[in-house]
């Protein structure tokens, strides 16, 4: 949990002073009966920071403390979400004088220009203790940068503390998940060696030891509740990591010690992969049958901040992962050269654009350098007929996710 207290010097009152202004409409959430205190003056920029003195972010499942300085003062903090979740924010009692009054203000979230715009995504004056302000809950469909605004009229020289907190463990970005997280990581290593020194198993046989129920609760309570600097994907609670990161973990060192090939977990296809796919998927089909596709969507195990799992790796466990693959050893596939994407995206063009185009946006960063292999393999399907079956594995090493991409294109 983390917070400061700033110096006086560094609070400054950005808008000009304005009387308090009744509020004429109802927000989503958290709006109180009584006038809304002192919301900050719309600017020029059309982004509402500028009439605010920004501060940093706020954590999830966490605080800010800080003083107000002038009259009428509009204090500002970031806090990032994913999309659904579902927050609270609250000016507490504790932490905060005797006596204040403020208001809280939530915008965002913040455009591709750097925005946070002036619309409103709710507001308070005196739903918490006394004339504290408070949002009790509130969703935000979509995930991004939001700020909060904390504001007084009659509260120079007093001090409050903002609290921001998860309602439906699910506030926490996707991305956190998809990688084993060093520390937890090294828990399991520390304890695979211990095993082995003690009982003289190997590391795969000690592994069983060190990653149960009791071990993934232990993990978390070493790095959520005991660590001072609780990470953000603590913010999802023990259930979440417990279901997410700790199967991804426990799969990595599975295949680190050499237990057989690193099993990678489906995912289900974005709504752009799913769009992507079916307009090749029509082109395909018009006119002559010229193809057929197969997309699949995998998390790649792998541990937070260390070298990317091989591309050799990601291939193997996507062979062994995908049942569709698996049962078709019949087809004996044949490595050929890797690819870069560009390449992949000539050899697929023709069909599915729109496929090439989304990859990297829905699996990817959107910048990280994909590895692509590329497997090949024909079989005869009639007198004078072949299928010929192409398969991409396309590998994001940052974002530690894969798609494979399977397309079988028919002799006419």
């Amino acid at each position: 949990m983390s917070s400061w207290l700033l110096p006086s010097l560094l609070l400054v009152a950005c808008g000009p002073s304005q009387e308090p202004v009744e509020d004429t409409e109802a927000s989503e959430v958290g709006t109180s009966e009584q006038s809304v205190l002192y919301p900050p003056p719309a600017p020029s920029s059309g982004d509402i920071v500028d009439s605010t003195a920004f501060l940093g972010p706020l954590g999830l499942n966490s605080f800010v403390q800080t003083s107000f300085t002038t009259n009428p003062q509009y204090l500002s903090f970031n806090f990032k979400v994913a999309a659904g979740a579902q927050v609270r924010l609250e000016v507490t009692h504790g932490g905060s004088s005797m006596g204040l009054d403020t208001g809280l203000f939530i915008y965002g979230p913040k455009n591709a220009n750097g925005s946070y715009g002036t619309t409103l995504r709710a507001q308070d004056d005196d739903a918490g203790y006394g004339q504290l302000s408070k949002v009790n809950s509130l969703t935000l469909a979509q995930g991004g940068e939001y700020l909060a605004v904390v504001s007084t009229g009659t509260g120079a020289g007093k001090q409050f503390r903002l609290v921001l907190g998860c309602l439906n463990s699910a506030c926490a970005e996707p991305s956190l998940f998809t990688a084993c997280d060093l520390d937890v990581a090294t828990r399991i290593e520390v304890c695979d060696e211990s095993v082995v020194e003690v009982q003289h198993v190997t590391p795969a046989q000690a592994l069983p030891q060190c990653t149960d129920a009791q071990d993934a609760h232990d993990a978390f309570v070493e790095n959520c509740v005991v660590s001072s600097g609780a990470k953000p994907w603590c913010a999802d609670g023990e259930a979440a990591f417990t279901t997410k990161m700790w199967p991804v973990c426990k799969d990595f060192y599975y295949r680190y010690y050499g237990a057989g090939p690193l099993p990678l977990t489906q995912l289900p296809l974005s709504s752009t992969l799913q769009a992507a796919q079916a307009a090749g998927h029509t082109r395909c089909k018009t006119g002559e049958n010229w193809c057929d596709e197969s997309l699949w969507a995998l998390n790649v195990p792998s541990v937070a901040g260390t070298t990317p799992v091989s591309l050799d790796r990601v291939a193997e466990g996507a062979f062994a992962s995908i049942p569709a693959l698996s049962a078709n050893q019949n087809l004996q596939f044949e490595r050929q050269p890797d690819l870069t994407y560009a390449e992949f995206g000539s050899h697929v063009q023709q069909f599915f654009p729109e496929l090439v185009a989304a990859l990297p946006g829905a699996l990817g960063n959107g910048t990280e350098v994909a590895q692509v292999a590329r497997y090949y393999a024909s079989e005869p399907v009639a007198p004078g007929a072949k299928d010929y079956h192409s398969l991409y594995v396309v590998y994001f090493p940052v974002s530690h996710q894969t798609a494979v991409f399977w397309l079988i294109r028919h002799e006419i």
